[in-house]
């Protein structure tokens, strides 16, 4: 039983992580055809977690220390908490990210990006989510470009915390906005609207 999931590929001999999912409760396998996707998360890019085997399948992750899965996990729970909402059995959170080759250095990550031509993306970009909670940090010129991807991407709704105002905002960030990383939130600034997000679903 597992509650981090993700496709792996390795790619020109970098790793890139694909179609991850934050279970809220443990699943011993993941089955598109029972689980409910309840909304997602667009960071910048995947860092330590990687591959538990070489298989190229729908897999657990090992986490390496990353926390930031761990860290959204515990924010939504905590929202089902304060709604009086009962957490889905089969419900995760999508991971989506900037660009998606694993590497925890960001600078490094950018870095070797930009040697890939059209850097392959995550097929679940398609799909429309409930909602969207953006954690990209602010302006960036190294990534700015990046975030324009994400200008049609569907949700019902869109958040993130904008760290110059102090409050959540909701509505997609422009570049120039500063999306809060989850590093340093405050559980506080972000859980009663996400609570009120999942009162109403």
């Amino acid at each position: 039983m597992h509650i981090y999931w993700a496709q792996f590929e390795i790619i020109k001999g970098e790793i890139f992580r694909f179609d991850t999912r934050i279970y809220l409760n443990e699943t011993k396998k993941p089955n598109d055809d029972d689980d409910v996707c309840i909304g997602a998360i667009v960071g910048k890019n995947p860092g330590s977690a990687t591959f538990s085997n070489n298989g190229t399948q729908l897999q657990p992750i090992e986490l390496n220390g990353d926390k930031l899965l761990p860290t959204v996990r515990n924010i939504v729970f905590k929202a089902y908490d304060s709604a009086g909402v009962k957490v889905p059995d089969k419900a995760y959170i999508q991971m989506l990210n900037l660009f998606y080759m694993c590497e925890p250095n960001l600078d490094k990550a950018i870095e070797k990006i930009n040697n890939y031509k059209n850097a392959k993306i995550c097929v679940s970009e398609l799909n429309e989510f409930p909602w969207i909670w953006y954690v990209w940090g602010g302006k960036s010129a190294k990534l700015d470009n990046f975030k324009k991807r994400f200008v049609d991407i569907k949700a019902v709704n869109h958040f993130y915390f904008d760290k110059h105002l102090d409050s959540v905002v909701t509505e997609p960030p422009s570049k120039d906005a500063f999306a809060k990383h989850t590093q340093g939130l405050k559980h506080d600034s972000i859980v009663p609207y996400i609570s009120k997000l999942l009162g109403t679903s």
